[in-house]
């Protein structure tokens, strides 16, 4: 019921944010910053990006991140400070839940294993509290996008987005590309259930819509990168991208909200550019404490 409940607030939350079709019925959502704002602020704010929101017993600080393990950054003493004053009796990490069984050593093991979220679960441990994913898994996630947009569109979105240009900036160095791309759309496309024929899953078919949707042929070290950045508000996958962003925002706020209902202190990490979005909607979640218990 829990699951199902997630889902049914996440799609009303696409229907109202995501791009609209004719006939399209908007339904109340959390109010949310458009990406493409998000992008213009994303210069200009330095990170962490820190949303602190309470009203009487209920407090939600967000810290917004860069994922990055460079020990000198200041956002990991800060995500200590903010623990140890918050005392949160729940946490929320992006990018999957890490099991119970993995602890870190110390401070720094934390930090170099994992970064934020590897703080995060160092202090949730310390004080003996769940850190839960925030996120929502792959399964879920593509599910939900497919009901808003066609296949070919998300299939070039992802792989461009998960193995191409991760891989343009050199996150499989020891690896081919075709090795990369057979191993991870079996991982992720085919065990999530993404409907793809045994024809789409070869990578004859993936350069085949990239070079008709960017009219170029396909390069690792020469990709189109500007026509897949979800903060320009002028490209196709650009939009698809967002629409990526915000069906991750909506899971998290979800799991926000309803963690409300039982604690009153909400510790979470996640990307900056994700803090930008929510910032409004986590004000009026706080807000709407308020007015329902008078």
């Amino acid at each position: 019921m829990k699951n199902a409940s997630l889902l049914i607030s996440v799609i009303s939350f696409l229907s109202c944010h995501c791009p609209k079709t004719k006939n399209t019925v908007s339904k109340p959502g959390y109010p949310v910053r458009d990406y493409v704002l998000v992008g213009k602020m994303m210069d200009t704010v330095k990170t962490p990006y820190i949303i602190d929101v309470a009203a009487k017993n209920k407090r939600v600080v967000f810290i917004g991140c860069v994922h990055d393990v460079d020990s000198t950054h200041p956002q990991f003493k800060i995500i200590e400070k903010y623990f140890d004053e918050v005392k949160p009796q729940i946490a929320f990490n992006e990018g999957g839940q890490i099991p119970d069984s993995i602890h870190y050593v110390s401070f720094n093991d934390a930090l170099k294993r994992d970064g934020e979220t590897g703080v995060l679960k160092y202090n949730a441990d310390k004080s003996g509290i769940k850190m839960m994913n925030g996120d929502m898994d792959a399964k879920t996630e593509l599910a939900l996008t497919l009901r808003k947009l066609p296949k070919e569109e998300l299939f070039l979105y992802y792989v461009m987005e998960r193995i191409a240009i991760p891989y343009h900036y050199g996150a499989y160095k020891d690896e081919s590309f075709d090795t990369v791309f057979n191993r991870i759309i079996h991982r992720y496309f085919i065990k999530n259930g993404f409907p793809l024929s045994d024809k789409e899953t070869d990578l004859s078919y993936f350069k085949t819509l990239y070079e008709k949707e960017t009219k170029r042929k396909f390069n690792t070290k020469d990709l189109d990168l500007e026509a897949f950045d979800y903060v320009n508000d002028n490209c196709k996958y650009c939009a698809v991208g967002r629409v990526s962003k915000m069906t991750r925002d909506s899971v998290l706020l979800s799991k926000i909200d309803a963690a409300l209902n039982k604690y009153d202190r909400v510790m979470v990490t996640f990307g900056h550019g994700h803090a930008l979005a929510i910032e409004p909607a986590l004000k009026e979640i706080i807000k709407s404490r308020i007015s329902s218990h008078g």
